[in-house]
């Protein structure tokens, strides 16, 4: 069965839909209902010849990994055994193929295979503003402009047996963490906005006027942060987001509406397995 899908408007307020039309097409799909529990025997990796290998994962990653370019986040819809029960998937595309052709390919399989239903289209949705505490602009303590020179820093290589710590990406130009404990010894107010997007239930927007590169640790609680609570302190005494952004970088996350693009799930079923 050739099943074929494009992004076609529908309304006026912008929504996207499916429709038939010619398509690129996986040449080999193999789907399959993993046996086992070991969740660290997961992942996924594609060959020079444009075959995907996905091993022990939920259906749900597929929408934010290989359909859309929407954050998961904003995906709405998904049935809760598609983000709980785990699947091996094999597929065979044409080596070279783009990142628009590759998402066609995944979205024309979901169709055929699982009878997905799905649109676009733009919601209110929760966002934030990352911008600074206090009105004087003063810094918190851990966060400060960076001394680092990027271009001879230490890359991401440890000893063998080691494995990297806080102090590590302490002196490293990217953002990484062990833990509670994320850091940072050279990187930009945009690229903290985008970690702490993806932290968040919420896209977060630089507005800190900061135009330089700065050194940071942050320590908070992993639970994700939404509109900020009085009584959001987890109970092992670890700081939310919220708290730790203001206390520790001298930040503040403000919480405003956006209209923000969804990517909703009308019908999906349970793989036809081969």
């Amino acid at each position: 069965m050739r099943v074929i899908l494009i992004a076609a408007s529908l309304t006026a307020a912008g929504a996207l839909a499916y429709a038939q039309t010619p398509s690129p097409q996986f040449e080999v799909v193999s789907i399959k209902r993993h046996v086992g529990t070991d969740l660290s025997a997961r992942g996924s990796r594609t060959l020079p010849d444009g075959t995907t290998m996905i091993t022990n994962m939920p259906i749900s990653v597929l929408f934010w990994s290989r359909v859309t370019s929407v954050p998961a986040r904003d995906i709405i819809g998904v049935p809760d055994w598609a983000r709980v029960e785990r699947y091996d998937i094999a597929t065979k595309g044409p080596a070279g193929a783009s990142r628009d052709q590759q998402r066609a390919m995944w979205r024309a399989m979901l169709a055929d295979r699982m009878k997905l239903i799905a649109h676009e289209e733009q919601r209110e949705r929760d966002a934030f503003a990352l911008v600074l505490r206090r009105a004087d602009g003063r810094l918190g303590p851990q966060l400060t402009p960076s001394t680092l020179d990027c271009d001879s820093a230490p890359t991401f290589s440890s000893a063998p047996g080691r494995p990297l710590t806080v102090q590590d990406f302490q002196k490293r130009c990217a953002i990484g963490g062990v833990g509670p404990t994320v850091a940072s010894g050279n990187a930009t107010m945009g690229q903290l906005a985008r970690f702490l997007s993806g932290q968040s239930d919420g896209e977060v927007e630089d507005r800190t006027g900061l135009t330089g590169r700065y050194a940071f640790t942050l320590t908070f609680s992993r639970q994700r942060l939404t509109i900020p609570q009085n009584d959001s302190t987890p109970a092992d005494d670890t700081a939310d987001l919220f708290t730790a952004v203001q206390e520790q970088l001298g930040l503040k996350l403000q919480h405003e509406k956006k209209m923000t693009t969804v990517f909703v799930i009308d019908h999906i079923e349970r793989p036809t397995e081969n």
